[in-house]
């Protein structure tokens, strides 16, 4: 456990015939074959991924008991009956929220909202917060993001005669019997949307919970016959949500994203715009990047730290000097997060590396070894619980093992925890197969959550490996290489061109080329600390190209341990040498004085496979 993760360099092999693609849609044979990479071979399939035409969105009514539950919204919203939202607390339940308010608002619904509190509620919703709603006098309550799993809560509200619609994207909890079939335990709620759902006709999987949000709120505009004027409404919003929950950037998600980027650019929502100010992004075009690592964060940062009610506030507010000064709360939060989680990671990392592996017990801790374990399951006490997640994703980055991470619930029932997961291995239908270990427990193939009592984390980190069926060959990550160019083929036409893949996110990564018999003419370190490697590249023609290398002393390391100390001390120095790489990249464009010129950006590089018959 304690070695980095493996890698394993794959070519793909066309399915389809790129020259003909590439004559049909007058793109270049390079971007076609990029497109068939990806599994878009059909004609039609490739129109719609070229294309941002919202006509290539689903018909919401496909998705069952939509209708359904349209219909009821419409009578309470006609009868002035009191509705209340009650959403998650991450980004994805910020904007689900916020588009049902809007959507509902303006369709005339006496409507609140209502979001769990991290550390007081934990996920989703609960009894607390349906008694709260009862007091408030609220008829129906309408979940998003949220509410598949919420059992107990949707019963509770029954039985006080409320009205429920769940709205929600998780996967439906089951029970997997010995043989393997899953059990299915639907929630008892009025209507129960989710594209997850087994019976559900909708064609696309892949939406987040604002998705299914704007899906309800388009489709009951439809049913009570209200004007739709605005084509991209709520647009920036769902693909933020879209973004920050990691749904893949496919079929209609993409053309949602696409719709979306420009939208935010160019917003006209105060919180919105207060917060690309406070993190310096005013003025400049937002791109998915933005989304994922400054603007989701640091709205996100209100639901693990404070109260993601005030995310929700921030979209909402009209008032320009309380959406500035939210909008500069969440920075400072985001920073403070940012702070605990790389110690965090640096803990668990260093904790991994060494093989230790702590065990609550009744009066404290104790350590003991991670025993090559496939699934790793780490104990880390004192760690904020709304962060171990990312610290979970970021093990399984470094490992390429599927990551359960927990810490002690700060509410003192048990312990809280998150994972992520690798591909090759469905998190969510293997947790469910240990139901009884967990106090509650939800999520997605690649992600999830739950709680356990401090007594059955040894209990479940045993179950977890004992039923691994992950051989050695899945421990290994694919890196699967979209085209090998000779760098004369790099030119800013092609870069140019790229640029119709995008938005480049989750199941639509940007191009990744390959290049091998790599020789390097010259590494300067930059950097504060000297950590990036500025290098000069030649290929075996004498065309040159610079590139940029973030992790730039490990590959240091590497030279030396490839090439030995004398071989890296003449390429620091720009001399002659005999070291040969093998690169895979993605394209980059650099402005620098003036001057516009294609550089590599290094994803991996390994000692040359032809470099000892080069010697």
């Amino acid at each position: 456990m304690s070695e980095y993760k493996k890698e394993e360099w794959r070519v793909k092999t066309p399915a389809a015939d790129i020259r003909a693609l590439a004559q049909q849609f007058s793109i270049s044979p390079i971007l076609a074959h990029i497109i068939v990479n990806r599994e878009i071979t059909e004609p039609d399939a490739v129109a719609q991924y070229l294309s941002d035409d919202l006509t290539y969105a689903h018909d919401p009514a496909l998705m069952k008991d939509m209708d359904k539950g349209c219909q009821i919204m419409k009578e309470k919203i006609q009868t002035g009956k009191k509705i209340r939202i009650i959403s998650d607390y991450d980004v994805d339940g910020i904007t689900s929220n916020y588009i049902l308010y809007q959507g509902l608002h303006k369709a005339g619904a006496d409507v609140s909202y209502d979001i769990p509190h991290r550390i007081l509620d934990g996920y989703g919703m609960n009894v607390r917060l349906v008694d709260a709603a009862y007091v408030d006098g609220v008829d129906t309550i309408i979940t998003c993001d949220n509410g598949i799993a919420a059992e107990a809560a949707v019963d509770r509200a029954k039985e006080l005669g409320m009205t429920v619609i769940v709205t929600d994207h998780h996967e439906v909890p089951c029970e997997v019997t010995e043989a393997g079939e899953k059990n299915y335990l639907y929630v008892r709620a009025d209507a129960v949307i989710d594209p997850h759902r087994p019976d559900c006709a909708y064609p696309y999987k892949g939406l987040c919970g604002a998705g299914v949000a704007y899906k309800f709120i388009r489709r009951l505009y439809q049913i009570m016959e209200l004007p739709w004027e605005d084509a991209d409404a709520y647009m920036d919003i769902l693909s933020l949500g879209t973004v920050c929950d990691i749904m893949p950037l496919t079929d209609e998600n993409r053309i949602f994203v696409k719709h979306g980027l420009r939208r935010l650019t160019n917003s006209t929502n105060l919180g919105i715009n207060a917060l690309k100010k406070a993190l310096n992004l005013d003025g400049k075009p937002i791109a998915v990047h933005h989304l994922s690592f400054r603007i989701g964060p640091s709205l996100n940062s209100t639901g693990r730290l404070e109260s993601a009610k005030e995310g929700v506030e921030l979209l909402l507010t009209q008032d320009s000097e309380r959406a500035e000064s939210l909008a500069q709360d969440m920075a400072k939060l985001n920073e403070l997060r940012k702070e605990m989680t790389d110690r965090g990671v640096r803990m668990a990392t260093d904790w991994v590396r060494k093989d230790i592996r702590l065990i609550p017990t009744g009066d404290g801790v104790k350590e003991t070894k991670i025993m090559d374990d496939k699934i790793i399951v780490l104990y880390m006490p004192g760690i904020h619980e709304s962060i171990a997640g990312l610290i979970a994703s970021k093990l399984k980055e470094a490992f390429y093992r599927p990551t359960l991470v927990f810490t002690d619930a700060e509410n003192g029932q048990g312990l809280k925890g998150s994972g992520r997961s690798i591909e090759t291995y469905n998190m969510f239908d293997k947790l469910c197969e240990h139901r009884d270990l967990f106090i509650k427990v939800g999520g997605h193939p690649m992600a999830a959550g739950f709680t356990i009592t401090r007594e059955a984390l040894e209990p479940l980190r045993e179950a977890l490996n004992r039923d691994c069926k992950l051989t050695d060959v899945d421990l290994v990550e694919k890196m699967y290489v979209d085209e090998s160019c000779a760098i004369k083929q790099l030119t800013l036409p092609l870069y140019d061109e790229l640029a119709k893949l995008e938005p480049y996110g989750t199941a639509n990564a940007r191009p990744l080329f390959g290049i091998v018999k790599m020789g390097i003419q010259s590494i300067k370190m930059v950097g504060n600390e000297g950590q990036y490697a500025r290098c000069t590249f030649v290929d075996g023609s004498g065309t040159r190209i610079n590139g940029m290398v973030f992790r730039g002393k490990e590959l240091l390391d590497n030279i030396k341990v490839w090439f030995g100390n004398e071989e890296c001390d003449r390429i620091l120095k720009g001399l002659q040498n005999h070291a040969l790489i093998d690169i895979l990249y993605h394209m980059k464009k650099n402005e620098f004085n003036g001057t516009v010129s294609i550089q590599m950006e290094p994803v991996s590089i390994r000692k040359s496979i032809y470099y000892e018959s080069s010697k």
